[in-house]
């Protein structure tokens, strides 16, 4: 039922995965109102990241005319709203989306100092919130490498972009009296404590979700050479940005950044096998999962 509904890309296939998004986390807002606007702000940035996400998808060609990775991920992204209130991160989630759209936009060949400037320079603001997401960096290398090796200008760019935000951050501080810039190298940390301390369900739910992705990214690696050759390359940094999201889920328990590499994979599993008890299967889990967390929540 769900694969005959998804199988084409529709307005109402944004309207009612908005509605779900926006439904669920409503309800989290007024059942717990001391988490206030921090939550508010996550619902926003999520309904963000959805529509960012589909365009991305759907403008790179990253699976045929579907719907399917919009509802896979947007099941995943309210399962990781309900389970984590860092607004830090998903509000870096958002910048990475931003990133990535211009960095699988290099295939053009068009604008590639621009689009190498906003990627580095989005990752940079992502930084300022999560310090892990600075390592997205080196997805901007490979990129180049991919799209852009043959000229010694595009590999300067990243640093400028990144220059700019580290000043006007600088400049802010300055000015305001934070430690915005400072706050970038605290933030590397390391110690693995939700892997010491009594596991809690947000931990089983990232791990789950680490494995999942694994499972599906094993699958597509296994098919790399049935891909065509024009969309090697941006599957190829899909997968690089899907490394960094598993360095951040083994060093912090954080999945967020798996999701788009997840929904991705899933779907193209989804439209490349003919057994429709999978497919069926594919896009009811993530629904039905989300529906049991959400109600183990409260």
């Amino acid at each position: 039922m769900l694969t005959s509904f998804f199988k084409t890309s529709k307005p109402i296939h944004f309207i009612i995965t908005f509605l779900m998004v926006g439904f669920m986390l409503g309800y989290f807002v007024v059942h717990d109102p001391y988490l206030g606007w921090s939550l508010i702000w996550i619902s926003f940035a999520a309904v963000g990241s959805i529509a960012l996400f589909q365009f991305t998808t759907l403008k790179n060609e990253l699976t045929q005319n579907n719907s399917y990775s919009l509802w896979i991920h947007s099941c995943l992204l309210v399962i990781g709203a309900l389970y984590s209130t860092s607004v830090e991160a998903f509000t870096a989630y958002l910048f990475f989306l931003l990133a990535l759209r211009r960095l699988l936009s290099m295939r053009t060949g068009l604008g590639l100092v621009k689009k190498i400037f906003d990627a580095s320079f989005w990752i940079a603001i992502a930084a300022l919130f999560y310090s892990w997401t600075s390592l997205l960096i080196l997805v901007i290398f490979i990129s180049i490498i991919l799209y852009a090796s043959n000229n010694i200008k595009y590999w300067t760019v990243p640093f400028i972009a990144v220059s700019c935000v580290a000043l006007l951050t600088f400049t802010f501080d300055q000015f305001i009296g934070t430690d915005y810039l400072i706050q970038v190298f605290k933030g590397f940390d390391y110690n693995f404590d939700y892997l010491t301390n009594e596991w809690s369900l947000s931990t089983i739910v990232s791990l789950i979700i680490g494995g999942v992705g694994f499972l599906f990214s094993m699958a597509i690696l296994l098919g790399f050479p049935n891909i065509s050759l024009s969309a090697r390359s941006r599957f190829s940094i899909l997968g690089f940005a899907g490394v960094c999201g598993a360095v951040f889920l083994v060093i912090e328990g954080v999945a967020l950044f798996l999701l788009p590499v997840i929904a991705i994979f899933i779907a193209r599993f989804i439209q490349e096998t003919d057994n429709k008890i999978i497919k069926e299967s594919l896009l009811w889990i993530p629904f039905i999962s989300m529906l049991i967390l959400f109600f183990l929540r409260f």
